[in-house]
């Protein structure tokens, strides 16, 4: 078998999980395995006190910390559409299976995803077949990264709300975690819309 990063040949070792179809069969190999590195727990509310979005996102998870390699592989994966790479990630969201909160993939805007060919977050949950809806439609298509913090407070909202989620619990998944504007954003116009709580989980932050 061929590393899906590396492309360099690796042989899977055995393993009951594998057999029993408990996990996935292994896609890359374990020197591209362990560049990886796991998230640091860190806070992400200081940045949006007093701004009108402060405490509409209750809390925030990240998988994997953003290093060089992670980097490389998020531009293979993106922009070079190498969309068999969301298979390097299933392992890391199966545990929704169990999620009882809706599942909500952060959308991308039509114009981008007409460029990108692929919606990156949809293809991760597909990947670990996992089941999700999208109440969100994104109606600015705009890269917040190289903007202030202050006019990325001040921004116009960049979602709408399609579906009735009064009521509801969210978990929001998305790619990466950079400035936080994305998923406070969806945050706030789920939570206006009568959502009761709002989350996150992502891949990989900053």
């Amino acid at each position: 078998m061929n590393c899906l990063i590396c492309s360099n040949e690796f042989i899977e070792k055995p393993s009951w999980s594998y057999l029993f179809m408990i996990k996935q069969p292994q896609v890359i190999c374990d020197k591209c395995q362990k560049k990886f590195e796991q998230a640091e727990m860190k806070g992400f509310h200081k940045d949006w006190e007093g701004t009108i979005f402060e405490g509409f996102l209750d809390s925030l998870t990240s998988i994997y910390s953003y290093n060089e390699f992670m980097n490389d592989v998020l531009h293979q994966y993106k922009f070079l559409q190498d969309v068999e790479l969301a298979k390097v990630f299933r392992e890391d969201f199966v545990h929704l299976k169990s999620e009882t909160a809706m599942i909500v993939p952060i959308p991308m805007h039509p114009e981008k995803l007409k460029e990108r060919t692929f919606a990156q977050v949809d293809e991760l949950l597909i990947a670990a077949n996992i089941p999700f809806t999208q109440p969100l439609q994104k109606t600015m298509n705009i890269t917040q990264g190289k903007k202030s913090k202050i006019d990325r407070t001040q921004s116009e909202i960049l979602f709408s709300v399609t579906e009735n989620v009064v009521g509801k619990s969210i978990l929001l998944i998305d790619d990466l975690y950079t400035t936080g504007t994305t998923l406070h954003h969806a945050a706030y116009i789920l939570k206006q819309a009568g959502a009761t709580n709002v989350s996150a989980l992502t891949l990989v932050r900053v």
